[in-house]
């Protein structure tokens, strides 16, 4: 299931292109801007962006880099210097990073690759995957990159896609899509230790709960993590699950399984990262089922102890988007945004549709209203996107594409409320 083709202020760099927003079910006026468009040396955009404290952006490209340019980048894009190429990937020290960032205090960046690293017998030849620390230059120098573990495609797991997660002791949490006992995923964790060591522990091998975690991880207040997989399960679509920490090890709780029988109209097969908001409910996208089969927004809420979903949207295919890729944003009034890989206008470059940008806004009677924006497919103005979205404090939303730019490598973008 590895996406071959992957599947705050940045507001003072001048935009190269700008598009009027598009209408779907509500008005959403507004500007979309291109920010960046990515070149050879650094191409296929294959994560969101993560910002620090000063305003600078950091992300990933599945191309670029070494070995042909075909190894990966990690960049950084700032609000007073432009885009930099912060590191190049050559195979040994990680392969195809994919999967967000995330930055502690000290402005250390981690993240995952998909190959790479120093186990190149496993995963055909092309290694199974890194974890990876980027620490940032002293006095005018670069970038340090140290692979903090290599898998070795066993128990261990196998082809990590969506970064790591960070708790306040300093260890790291991730998924693998492949590896464990069954060979369908892993999760697990990195612990710090002393000389800077790390030690990996498997918190649980997919068995029952589905296969293939490609979406990754969330944690909540009391150290629980949840995540999904993309496959199998109970009712062969996939599920939600819970790990909770238990004295030396972690207890597996099935959260909710995705009905992919006929006649269901269940959200199926999710890929992206769960999100909480503060009264404890889940969110995510599927990027199958729904009514339409073209996936779904969904909810997960528990009541007396017992988890239950709720499809928020249906995506319709057309103008409403199709097939959403990546997890959803909140903010702080509970409306929920994301993109749609497929759907909106169709051009030749896709003609699936170029994909979407929508929000979801509650209303007192329970209902969601959606609006959006179709991304319009032009050569230079970008188009599906695969990543999550960040959001500022006015409400802009940032991004990146996989298509589209000066050179078709894809683009960052900023649409404005």
């Amino acid at each position: 299931m590895f996406r071959e083709s992957f599947r705050p202020a940045l507001s003072r760099i001048c935009a190269t292109a700008t598009v009027t927003l598009l209408l779907t079910t509500v008005a959403w006026s507004g500007s979309y801007n291109v920010l960046r468009s990515f070149k050879k040396n650094s191409a296929t955009p294959s994560s969101g962006l993560v910002v620090d404290q000063v305003g600078n952006a950091y992300g990933t490209t599945a191309a670029g880099g070494f070995l042909g340019g075909q190894a990966g980048t990690v960049y950084q894009f700032s609000p007073t210097s432009g885009y930099h190429v912060i590191y190049a990937f050559s195979g040994p020290d990680g392969l195809k990073p994919q999967g967000n960032l995330v930055i502690d205090a000290a402005g250390n960046l981690y993240g995952t690759t998909v190959y790479g690293g120093a186990h190149k017998s496993g995963c055909n030849g092309l290694g199974c995957g890194t974890v990876f620390e980027l620490s940032p230059p002293s006095n005018g120098g670069t970038w340090t990159e140290t692979v903090l573990y290599s898998f070795t495609g066993g128990d261990d797991g196998a082809n990590p896609q969506s970064g790591v997660i960070l708790d306040l002791a300093g260890n790291l949490y991730g998924t693998t899509e492949f590896g464990g006992a069954r060979g369908v995923g892993t999760v697990f964790q990195l612990s710090p230790g002393p000389g800077g060591t790390w030690t990996e522990n498997v918190l649980y091998g997919m068995e029952q709960g589905g296969g293939g975690p490609i979406g990754g991880l969330v944690l909540d207040a009391f150290g629980n993590l949840y995540g999904t997989t993309c496959c199998f399960g109970p009712q062969n679509g996939g599920t939600a699950f819970e790990l909770s920490p238990f004295l030396d090890s972690w207890t597996y709780t099935l959260v909710y399984a995705f009905d992919s029988s006929d006649g269901s109209n269940d959200a199926i097969n999710p890929d992206a990262i769960l999100v909480f908001d503060e009264a404890g409910n889940l969110y995510g996208t599927a990027t199958a089922g729904g009514n339409f089969g073209r996936g779904a927004v969904f909810e997960l809420s528990q009541v007396s102890g017992k988890w239950t979903e709720e499809i928020l949207h249906s995506f319709a295919g057309g103008r409403d988007g199709a097939t959403p890729m990546a997890s959803l944003v909140l903010d702080n009034a509970g409306n929920l945004y994301g993109t749609t890989y497929e759907g909106g206008n169709v051009k030749e470059a896709c003609p699936q549709g170029c994909g979407t940008i929508f929000e979801l806004s509650p209303s007192f009677d329970g209902q969601w209203t959606e609006r959006g924006f179709r991304f319009p497919g032009d050569a230079k103005l970008g188009a599906q996107p695969t990543a999550p979205l960040v959001i500022d404090g006015v409400g802009n939303l940032y991004g990146t594409a996989i298509r589209g730019g000066n050179e078709s490598r894809g683009v960052i973008f900023r649409v404005k409320p």
